[in-house]
């Protein structure tokens, strides 16, 4: 008891509240429509026992090629949801996420109180996307790349946490970018390093192409990168500075910048920190595009300022036992609370986790309806794991359809486009929608039958 009360200093007790905020609201987050047909391509995969590279879930790509990057992530979270139910499957996200900012969190060589500071203050920025999807991989697979970069140890594990990180999610571009940098600043320290450094970096790139797809990743991917930046999604969004939201990360961004060009001299003679501020300022461009980027540049952005700006705050005494007591029964009452609060809202199945998004009325109408199915882009994923005997318009994964197609549809449902040749061309006789859609009005004045109405969703078929 007495070796547990002195290792509860104010420092860790300053570190087990971060981690602790940081697994009450990764275990929160709610599900994305994305998340389940995820789910269900881990299912039919480990079922099928081989990779899926064309599309069976939609009636307008069906036998198209699909770009299915993300593969092993969703046999891992099936397999999670198959040992757990969804909890689990929240969880396994909630432990990447958390040990992603463990090693942010390593990675800062400042005071804790200044760790506590500076990466607290960059949560709301990164915890955008932190949902149950492949991404949360990249969070963890990002700074890990760092660390091992920074600590010059255990340089030939890279490749290996390339190919893995290539069959886990397209992120792993943004890896090749950090490992870019952090070579360039080790030759730049050491000029006679280049050889062996571009040894590794060629094998870091060669390691990408060990999934399914061979070398045609480096074809697909950009490909599919440029089809995404065609299609107003929120995540793909670039921040704004109106959004209190990214506040912190304007706020972050421009005080990184600002410290960079003030220290650059000193950063030329401390590795490590150049090196994590070489890698962020390669994500900052990304981070001002796209929303979804930001989470990865404040994960190096923060601890960079930690280190670099001088944060001093007076220390408190952890000599003394009562004090000690009072971390303790700090930490043991805040791990007691979160988990108390995850055990409630998971066995409560609260609307907040949308870990049921489509109700069950809905879904029984659907049941009935004649094919073919018209849906939104943003339903389409929930659809393929609720209803699987049915397929979709359209979803989340996007790479099997044509743009136009993708484009016509955001044209229906933001400015009330005719739905009529869309319709005949795909001979859709259904159609589950939110009750705002502007389609909606346009099919009952048709005359078409309503199956199901609530305040949020209607089902209608011809």
């Amino acid at each position: 008891m007495t070796r547990l009360l002195q290792s509860c200093t104010y420092d860790r007790l300053l570190g087990a509240l971060f981690f602790l905020v940081v697994v009450l609201a990764c275990g929160l987050t709610p599900m994305q429509s994305d998340t389940w047909w995820q789910l269900r391509a881990g299912r039919d995969m480990w079922s099928a026992r081989h990779v899926m590279l064309t599309d069976v879930y939609s009636h307008t790509a069906y036998g198209s090629f699909w770009l299915n990057h993300e593969w092993l992530a969703e046999i891992l979270y099936y397999l999670a949801y198959r040992l757990g139910g969804l909890p689990a499957v929240t969880l396994l996200a909630t432990a990447l996420v958390t040990g992603a900012w463990a090693i942010v969190w390593s990675l800062t060589s400042a005071s804790s109180r200044a760790k506590f500071a500076w990466l607290v203050f960059a949560l709301p920025a990164a915890s955008g996307a932190w949902e149950p999807r492949p991404h949360a991989f990249s969070l963890l697979l990002l700074p890990l790349t760092v660390l091992v970069i920074v600590r010059q140890r255990y340089l030939w594990t890279l490749p290996i946490l390339f190919a893995l990180w290539a069959n886990l999610h397209g992120g792993v571009l943004i890896g090749l970018l950090v490992l870019s940098a952090g070579i360039g600043v080790r030759v730049f320290h050491d000029p006679g390093e280049w050889r062996r450094s571009a040894r590794l970096l060629g094998a870091c790139l060669a390691a990408t192409c060990a999934t399914p797809i061979g070398w045609r990743f480096w074809i697909e991917i950009p490909r599919s990168l440029a089809r995404i930046h065609q299609y107003p999604l929120n995540e793909w969004r670039a921040p704004q500075l109106a959004d209190v939201g990214m506040l912190p990360f304007w706020v972050l961004a421009a005080a990184f910048v600002v410290t960079v060009a003030i220290r650059r001299r000193e950063l030329a003679r401390r590795p490590a920190e150049a090196t994590l501020c070489a890698a962020a300022l390669l994500l900052l461009p990304l981070a001002i595009v796209a929303i979804r980027n930001t989470g990865p540049f404040v994960m190096l952005a923060a601890p960079a300022l930690a280190t670099l700006v001088p944060f001093r705050l007076r220390a408190s005494a952890d000599s003394n036992r009562r004090q000690q007591a009072i971390h303790l029964i700090a930490i043991a009452g805040g791990a007691a609370a979160v988990l108390a609060t995850l055990a409630v809202a998971y066995t409560m199945r609260i609307g907040k986790l949308r870990w049921s998004p489509i109700p069950e009325s809905a879904i029984a109408a659907l049941r009935q309806c004649p094919d073919n199915l018209y849906n939104r882009y943003d339903e389409g994923g929930s659809l393929i794991w609720f209803l699987p005997e049915r397929r979709v318009f359209l979803d989340g994964r996007q790479d099997p359809f044509v743009p136009a197609l993708v484009l016509e549809h955001l044209k229906m449902e933001t400015s009330g486009l005719d739905y009529r040749e869309v319709f005949t061309r795909h001979n859709i006789r259904c159609a589950y929608l939110p009750s705002t859609s502007p389609t909606v009005p346009q099919l009952a004045r048709a005359g078409w039958t309503t199956l199901y109405h609530d305040q949020g969703w209607v089902v209608l078929r011809q």
